[in-house]
């Protein structure tokens, strides 16, 4: 049998990695498997720049940053990219089959967040043409004076609308309900951004591949609106496509008790773990990870 590893995370998301830096830490033999070829998750795919103020001893930090931190203690030895994992067998070693390679573990904590994901578009007729509708953000340098129309209502939809009105006079973001479900604090100072409640994108006008305006109606009224624009940003979330994991699953959730348990030593962490009151940020990813960490340690 080959070498059997204490811990076996799947997944090098911001969780992921972080609970390698507690077993880096502390000694604990481990090895992560990532099956994309970049670690950090959704933070490195779509939201880079994005601040995240909710990381206990760290006030504020962009998720690049972050992902970069994190990574920094790890060892490249530790990490194994274009891993797919493609079978897990259970029993008092635990089998993983991953790429083309068999790996062994006592113990499995799975941080795979929302696995495989494409962004959820605006839903226009056309929205495919156009090269300027921008789903994820990896730097806010070319939109300087910009006309720029943001649709969502999540923190990440906020915390794009506050970057980008502070380097543009020309900012809108629209949300379909009265209330955001992200913080609204997050937007509070930000005086060059003009706010849509409720409205709903309608369509938009296209220019030689490109959106040169988007009309959006208010929600249960005959009222529209046209805004001119350079850019659109959509933050409607993601679609996963997530693997199937030999456990019972939730949709594309794993059920954990409440020690992130989802079957003997297996264990669940971050976004792809679901119990009672589940929260999917960075901060309630972490204490489980700790949790396990504990356990396992």
């Amino acid at each position: 049998m080959k070498n059997i590893h204490k811990v076996i995370i799947v997944g090098a998301g911001p969780i992921g990695l972080y609970f390698a830096t507690k077993c880096e830490d502390q000694g604990v033999d481990y090895l992560i498997l990532e099956g994309s070829n970049e670690v950090g998750g959704q933070l490195t795919r779509l939201y880079p720049e994005k601040d995240i103020v909710d990381i206990p001893g760290i006030k504020l930090i962009k998720a690049k940053e972050y992902v970069e931190l994190l990574k920094s203690k790890i060892p490249s030895n530790r990490i194994v990219l274009s891993a797919q994992v493609k079978e897990i067998k259970n029993g008092d070693k635990i089998q993983i089959i991953a790429g083309n390679s068999a790996y062994f573990c006592e113990n499995l904590v799975i941080a795979t967040g929302l696995g495989a994901s494409v962004p959820r578009p605006l839903g226009v007729e056309r929205e495919a043409e156009c090269d300027n509708i921008i789903y994820s953000v990896k730097s806010f340098d070319h939109l300087k004076d910009k006309k720029v129309a943001i649709f969502g209502g999540g923190d990440s939809a906020l915390d794009w609308a506050k970057a980008i009105s502070a380097i543009s006079d020309n900012v809108h973001l629209i949300h379909r309900r009265l209330e955001f479900r992200g913080n609204p604090e997050t937007i509070k100072d930000s005086k060059n951004l003009n706010v849509h409640l409720p409205y709903v994108p309608y369509s938009i006008k296209v220019s030689n591949g490109k959106a040169v305006s988007v009309t959006i109606k208010k929600v249960d009224e005959e009222k529209y609106e046209t805004i001119e624009v350079d850019y659109i940003f959509v933050n409607y979330g993601n679609i996963a496509s997530f693997s199937s994991f030999p456990f019972k699953m939730e949709g594309s959730f794993l059920p954990v008790n409440e020690n992130c348990v989802v079957e003997g030593k297996v264990f669940a962490i971050g976004d792809v773990c679901a119990y009672e009151n589940k929260t999917r940020r960075i901060a309630p990813g972490i204490k489980e990870a700790d949790k396990v960490f504990k356990l396992i340690a």
